[in-house]
């Protein structure tokens, strides 16, 4: 007889898959489409997200020891880089699996051009995920064209959504895995709250580094599957409660918010099958002065630039 192939993890992904009940589907990213290449009219915006395993923890944190760097180190650059620069650490996209087993991390979208760290040497990208959006451009998507003075601010009251899903596999220990998921330091088994506090950007092309804001987690929904596999799912919500203006002066020209609260932390001792984070922007507006003639004097997203970010425990 032949031996018995054993499943490989990304196999399991897609059973488990089929197995989600009619009812934890009601978590779903909302009923739009992911976005298109964006056709800017104005300023430049997008969003970013990411995830990462660090051996500690699965799941995500505003911050890494380690950065990913690339060669993208001014604007022009990053526009015209093919693909557009990310977070990734030993992460390959194309076999959605990792090149290394200590450290990965999988950023997706649009991410803020040069770097997203407020600190950040040009061309180093963290683990965060955030909203960045630029001062009026009369060549956008070019990484040129910025207006002497003309500032861009985001409203205040910007609200961005993500979708968590955390499945684990099978075992005896799968529950304790499951309700032991830590969000911002506290154990995620009931709705959570916190806020995130501004910061001032010291990196050569960015302004506005962090956004004050309020965050809250719903509580987690766990369900367990037919397999004896665990789904976790829930929904985080991050709103900004202060303008935030970007001048340009100098090579100042980007501002970004981190819609996310500090860390969402999956102990990976007893084993995980997959982490995924789907952030959208739920509703922002972007006001614009010093604008040329015919050029809008503000930008208003809804439900726009849904980005998914999953990290599958599989190795190339």
């Amino acid at each position: 007889m032949a031996p018995v192939q054993q499943p490989t993890r990304r196999a399991l992904l897609r059973g488990v898959s089929w197995a989600v009940p009619t009812a934890a589907a009601a978590v779903a990213a909302p009923a739009v489409a992911a976005s298109s290449p964006e056709v800017y009219s104005g300023g430049e915006y997008g969003l970013f997200v990411s995830t990462q395993y660090n051996g500690g923890y699965v799941g995500y944190s505003n911050s890494n020891d380690s950065v990913a760097t690339v060669s993208a180190k001014t604007p022009s650059a990053y526009f015209s880089a093919s693909p557009r620069p990310e977070s990734d650490i030993s992460w390959n996209d194309a076999g959605t699996c990792r090149t290394n087993s200590s450290l990965y991390v999988n950023g997706e979208g649009s991410f803020t051009p040069v770097t997203n760290s407020a600190s950040g040497a040009a061309g180093s990208y963290g683990s965060a995920s955030g909203f960045w959006w630029s001062v009026p451009t009369t060549s956008p998507g070019t990484g040129s064209g910025y207006i002497p003075s003309s500032t861009a601010t985001l409203k205040s009251g910007a609200t961005f959504v993500t979708q968590v899903e955390v499945l684990i596999p099978a075992g005896s220990n799968a529950s304790w895995t499951a309700n032991n998921i830590r969000v911002a330091g506290s154990t995620w088994t009931k709705a959570l709250s916190g806020t995130l506090d501004s910061k001032t950007a010291t990196a050569t092309y960015l302004s506005v580094g962090a956004v004050a804001g309020t965050w809250s987690i719903t509580a987690p929904t766990i369900t367990t599957l037919s397999s004896g596999a665990y789904r976790v799912t829930g929904t985080i919500t991050f709103t900004t409660t202060a303008d935030a203006k970007v001048t340009q002066s100098g090579t100042k020209y980007y501002g970004q918010a981190i819609i996310m609260p500090a860390t969402l932390q999956v102990n990976p001792s007893y084993g995980w099958t997959s982490v995924s984070l789907t952030s959208y922007v739920k509703s922002a507006t972007i006001a614009y002065t010093g604008q040329k003639t015919g050029m809008p004097s503000s930008t208003t997203l809804t439900d726009r630039l849904t980005t998914t970010s999953t990290l599958l425990n599989d190795a190339c």
